[in-house]
């Protein structure tokens, strides 16, 4: 898990639900939208637009380190993605690695449980 935190995630806004296992995320110039995700374990779904005006992308990192795969690939301003996960219980940061994207406020959480 990375020491930095998810900027936002410490508010009182309710987390988003992934419904029968897929879920949309809004990325920004610089935010990820919803910041906090909740989801059973198993195959998740994450459909992705991009309605910044820079390249953007999301990644899932596992609780204790590393990426989870697959990936999703730099989305140009007005692109959509889509990619699924298997995932475990636990908690996973989801950032934007993109330069210094996640330290201007790209990141979120997504609970497994």
């Amino acid at each position: 898990m990375s020491g930095v935190p998810a900027a936002g995630c410490d508010d009182d806004t309710p987390p988003a639900h992934a419904r029968k296992g897929r879920v949309t995320v809004v990325l920004d110039d610089y935010s990820i939208s919803p910041q906090r995700i909740e989801s059973r374990p198993g195959r998740l779904t994450f459909t992705v637009d991009n309605d910044g005006r820079v390249a953007h992308n999301l990644v899932v990192l596992r609780p204790g380190g590393g990426e989870v795969k697959p990936r999703l690939r730099s989305l140009r301003p007005g692109d959509r993605g889509k990619f699924t996960v298997r995932l475990r219980r636990g908690r996973y940061d989801l950032i934007c690695s993109i330069g210094n994207h996640r330290e201007l406020g790209m990141s979120g959480i997504l609970t497994v449980g």
